[in-house]
């Protein structure tokens, strides 16, 4: 029943969002090419046929495998009381210190090591600490394009693109290189003053070898990464 959806979503995506294979290639101008990525977020969000949608600590987590992907799709939705520029500055942070800083705020002890240039397209690398008591298994890096763009209604979204290459980190024999499979990121709709509808939307593929059941574990739980972040902003509140 969903097939056409899938070849329709799925291959609009894959073109707008083609692999960069070296960050010196990164156009200079990316507004037309962020707001191709940004509808095809949104798109994700309003026509995908979500699974499995349930409520779990304030937010409505669901996922989605489509039969032409083996990587899962993942949702989190949930209400964040500040303004859309205080929370995508949050989630996009500039420097290197408040990336370190932002990242152990939403991942915790995951999150071994990062890095960023800050330009107009804030390249990113991540390194992951992947046990959940499996000692055995590598630690994964990811590298991508962090960009943001705000559409004329004041939505922002916050859009996560794969690079295949970054010359500042070759690629590792210790660490495994994952990868977003599809175009994924944050999309920050205000509803209120102060408050906003946030989706964060991934398809983390983490690569290399890992059993089915923790890479299964791993990909339909990504949603709650948006439960953080309003936990950081409901923190904020509190100590107010």
């Amino acid at each position: 029943e969903y097939m056409g959806l899938e070849k329709m979503v799925f291959g609009c995506c894959r073109k707008a969002s083609a692999r960069i294979t070296n960050s010196a290639l990164l156009p200079k101008d990316l507004t037309a090419q962020n707001e191709a990525l940004a509808e095809q977020l949104d798109s994700f969000n309003q026509t995908i046929p979500w699974k499995d949608s349930h409520v779990d600590d304030g937010t409505t987590l669901s996922w989605f495998l489509p039969d032409m992907s083996p990587v899962i799709l993942a949702k989190g939705t949930t209400i964040i009381n500040a303004s859309a520029d205080a929370i995508s500055s949050f989630v996009r942070p500039k420097d290197k210190a408040t990336l370190t800083s932002t990242l152990k705020k939403i991942y915790g002890d995951f999150t071994k090591n990062c890095d960023t240039i800050v330009t107009d397209h804030d390249i990113i690398h991540i390194w992951f600490h992947l046990t959940y008591g499996v000692s055995w298994i590598q630690d994964r890096e990811f590298i991508f394009s962090h960009r943001l763009y705000i559409a004329p209604s004041g939505t922002q979204f916050v859009i996560l693109t794969p690079l295949d290459k970054w010359d500042k980190h070759p690629p590792r024999n210790d660490l495994v290189r994952g990868e977003f499979a599809h175009t994924s990121g944050y999309i920050i709709r205000p509803i209120a003053d102060q408050q906003c509808e946030v989706t964060f939307l991934t398809s983390m593929d983490i690569k290399g070898w890992i059993p089915l059941w923790l890479a299964n574990r791993i990909s339909r739980t990504n949603g709650k990464v948006i439960t953080q972040v309003r936990k950081y902003f409901e923190s904020l509140e509190a100590n107010k």
